[in-house]
């Protein structure tokens, strides 16, 4: 019996002159793609890395060298744990500490980045440097600095599993949470989309998510699978909505599967068309858009729809530790502007129940019917198989439909990514001038959820401001864990139990 999908370097090479990545300076061959990722397999062979060990990425330039470091550690059998070149250095250092990293491979830009990874280890990580196109420039000996295995959890993630690769997300803990993302997972989850959206070598995908978000694996994986083309941007192509309108202008993708704020961002940079001309629509027209990571408000969704006129439009859900579980292929006609759109159905490779939430851990008891409960998955996609808690709120109606009700605990999705507010507060209470710290996610029109953070400061602590303090944070976590305002205040309120108040923060 055939194994589960594995991304290999012959079946890149085997599709030729095809073109495997896209830009808007250069175009790379799927032939071309094999030999660059062949030529980091031997990099890594050549530092000492071995099939199964873990392998850090890290792009600042998020070129093609990205798409070539995956496809190069993947094909030798190791374990890729994508870093975010966003992050501070010492959050990076932890992970790969954390993780067990043999080496790292990354692209010139962020030589400096790595430099402060090592002093965080407190070794030199072997590198594989490669240039934009995704060319090896440097390879790593053994012999280097940091050729011994850096301690820490080599296997601390996924036990026996075959993994692929091992994501990071907010921790309530305070450090980040390592999710295992196994071939088996891959397979399912590939399989379905290109399924779902018949994927084909004809299409364009937009890669529009960082490598340490599991949508990327979308982009990458699935695209190289049907033999698409991957059509890759910059983050300054993301940095405005008109960037990214001139992005998908240039890069004319059929494909693209992101997060709702970057829809409404570049539905927002069209023209509005005015004195009786209709208002622009995106250009050239895509085929399907996906959208996951966060609720799509119905009226930008409605807007959405309106600007892209022919696409599929498709709602997947799934937090990191289940990657996509339900979908929903949504009606444009139907879409008024103010009803919500469902996240729909289980996956085929996923079993998805509800829990009654006045039920313990022990003995949960299932909603068979219509109800409202937690959200628990089982499947080849989530983390060791299953049963998993998602903490999400969901109603199944009669319809059979899931509708997606919030959160129960008070892990929030900042711009897609998700956030556990106690990272950030211990980040903040880490700060000398502070003496205690609350983080709550508040609503914003423009930006949908953002974080605001409050503090008790010391005696000698009138200095610390919102400015400082938010510069604080961002040497120490990602900057959509850093919040959009500060707030002091004399005491942090608290409940008849001595706990911080939440609800009694300013919103």
């Amino acid at each position: 019996m055939a194994g589960p999908y594995r991304l290999r370097a012959e079946d890149l090479a085997a599709r030729g002159d095809a073109v495997a990545l896209v830009s808007r300076g250069a175009a790379v061959t799927y032939a071309e793609l094999a030999a660059r990722a062949a030529a980091v397999g031997e990099a890594l062979a050549g530092a000492g890395a071995r099939p199964g060990d873990r392998v850090a990425l890290l792009s600042s330039g998020r070129a093609h060298d990205e798409p070539a470091a995956l496809a190069g550690v993947l094909a030798a059998g190791a374990v890729a744990v994508p870093l975010d070149a966003t992050a501070p250095p010492a959050r990076l250092g932890r992970i790969a500490r954390a993780r067990g990293c043999r080496a790292l491979v990354l692209d010139a830009a962020a030589a400096g980045l790595a430099d402060g990874i090592d002093a965080a280890i407190g070794a030199g990580l072997p590198r594989v440097e490669l240039d934009a196109e995704g060319r090896v420039v440097r390879g790593a000996a053994p012999s280097d600095a940091g050729g011994e295995r850096v301690a820490g959890g080599a296997r601390d993630v996924a036990g026996a599993q075959d993994v692929a690769c091992i994501l990071h997300t907010s921790g309530s803990t305070g450090e980040p949470k390592p999710v295992p993302i196994t071939w088996a997972g891959l397979d399912a989850f590939t399989a379905f989309c290109i399924d779902l959206i018949g994927l084909s070598p004809a299409d364009r995908v937009l890669r529009v998510a960082e490598l340490v978000f599991d949508l990327a694996w979308f982009d990458h994986l699935a695209t190289f699978r049907a033999g698409a083309t991957l059509a890759t941007m910059t983050r300054r192509d993301l940095a405005s909505g008109r960037a990214l309108r001139d992005a998908v202008g240039a890069l004319a993708p059929t494909v693209i599967y992101g997060v709702p704020s970057m829809f409404m961002k570049l539905v927002a940079a069209l023209p509005t068309g005015g004195a009786g001309a209709p208002a622009a629509t995106l250009c050239p027209p895509l085929r399907a858009i996906l959208f996951a990571g966060e609720v799509f408000p119905p009226r930008e969704l409605a807007a959405l729809a309106a600007r892209a006129p022919g696409a599929a439009l498709y709602n997947l859900y799934g937090p990191t530790e289940t990657n996509v579980c339900t979908f929903h292929r949504v009606d444009s006609a139907a879409l008024d502007g103010v009803s919500e759109v469902p996240i729909g159905l289980a996956c085929p490779y996923a079993a998805c129940a509800l829990v009654a939430l006045d039920a313990d851990d022990a003995s949960g008891r299932f909603i068979d019917g219509p109800g409202t409960g937690e959200l628990v998955v089982s499947g080849p996609t989530t983390v060791n198989g299953g049963p998993y808690r998602t903490r999400d709120r969901v109603e199944r109606k009669a319809d059979g439909l899931f509708y997606f009700r919030g959160r129960i605990d008070r892990m929030v999705k900042v711009r897609g990514y998700r956030v556990e507010p106690g990272e950030v507060e211990a980040a903040l209470a880490s700060h000398p001038a502070v003496r205690q710290a609350a983080v709550i996610a508040v609503e914003d029109p423009r930006l949908g959820k953002t974080l605001r953070g409050f503090v008790a400061l010391t005696a000698d602590g009138g200095e610390a401001d919102d400015r400082s303090l938010r510069m604080y944070l961002a040497e120490r976590l990602p900057p959509y864990m850093v919040p959009e305002k500060i707030v002091a205040l004399d005491e942090l309120p608290r409940t008849s139990t001595g706990k911080i108040d939440y609800r009694a923060l300013p919103g």
